[in-house]
């Protein structure tokens, strides 16, 4: 399992990660499944790994929803990060 850091939740109306507001955006994916952990019960999902281009910036991150609908979000370390 890879070290993804926990980012925080979301209802799906607004999230930002880097200044980027994820459902403003389009998604792409990369075709990668990862394991990650929910933070309050430690219990395992698997998420898919993403990106988005906006402001001549793109970030990576993996998201998905828990058990309570919430969106989930997580990134990888700057030095485990997914080559581009």
């Amino acid at each position: 399992m890879k070290n993804y850091i926990f980012l925080g939740r979301s209802d799906g109306r607004r999230f930002c990660i880097e200044g980027i507001d994820v459902f403003a955006n389009k998604w792409q994916s990369l075709g990668i499944c990862d394991i990650v952990l929910d933070p309050t019960d430690k219990r395992p999902y698997s998420f898919s790994v993403y990106q988005i281009t906006a402001n001549h910036r793109t970030i990576t991150f993996a998201a998905g929803r828990f058990r309570d609908d919430q969106w989930g979000f997580y990134q990888l370390p700057d030095d485990e990060a997914p080559a581009e």
